[in-house]
């Protein structure tokens, strides 16, 4: 029997608006994220969730409750799938630490960092390379908790069933990455954007950041 995921990224919050890195920092939603929330539950108004489940952060927990509602279902926290731990980097600025990044590593290396499709884990190496606390987890690292939380996941969800995930950007664009290294976007996942994923006992990736209701839509037909 098939368990079919809605994989949604949190909401925008005021660390995502200053472009700081974020991590297992807790944070709400701004005002906007919560409408981004609001506007992925009408969306999916139409599916019918059997089990929800989010990250521990606020924002995560926040985004599934306002995208279940008026539907009500526990949702079950899992610290697995909490963000990427960025160690002494978390509440550095994206754009300072690009600037940092060039000026150790040079522009050359950094350029083809957003090239090819390990650029996802080269991303990684390079937040763990360029924290000085040496706390930024490594890529094993990240891929082994993010294999380990799914596999939670799975084990905890109805068979032949809709299920929510809320988790985040790194998080599940490692789950993206390890089913299709070519399907990552660019930038990674956007906020509030869903990814659609299916298991039969394999994975089988549908969509991937979509955001607009035709995509969702389409899905379904």
């Amino acid at each position: 029997m098939t368990i079919r995921f809605y994989l949604v990224r949190h909401g925008e919050t005021p660390m995502n608006k200053a472009g700081l890195l974020q991590g297992i920092t807790d944070a709400p939603l701004t005002p906007k994220g919560e409408a981004a929330a609001d506007r992925v539950s009408a969306l999916l108004r139409p599916v019918t969730f059997s089990a929800a489940f989010s990250s521990d952060r606020r924002r995560a927990v926040e985004t599934a409750q306002r995208i279940l509602a008026p539907q009500i279902l526990p949702i079950s926290q899992l610290t697995g799938l909490r963000e990427y731990y960025f160690g002494g980097l978390e509440g550095t600025s994206g754009s300072a630490l690009m600037r940092q990044s060039v000026a150790k590593a040079g522009f050359l290396t950094m350029t083809q960092l957003w090239h090819g499709e390990d650029r996802f884990p080269k991303l990684i190496r390079n937040f763990h390379r360029m924290d000085p606390t040496g706390q930024a987890e490594t890529f094993p690292e990240l891929k082994a908790r993010v294999e380990a939380a799914f596999e939670q996941v799975i084990a905890q969800s109805p068979s032949d069933a809709n299920v929510l995930v809320v988790a985040h950007g790194v998080v599940l664009s490692m789950l993206v990455y390890l089913l299709d290294p070519k399907a990552l976007p660019l930038n990674l996942l956007k906020n509030t954007s869903v990814t659609r994923v299916d298991y039969d006992g394999e994975w089988h990736l549908l969509g991937v950041n979509l955001t607009r209701e035709r995509d969702l839509n389409a899905l379904s037909e």
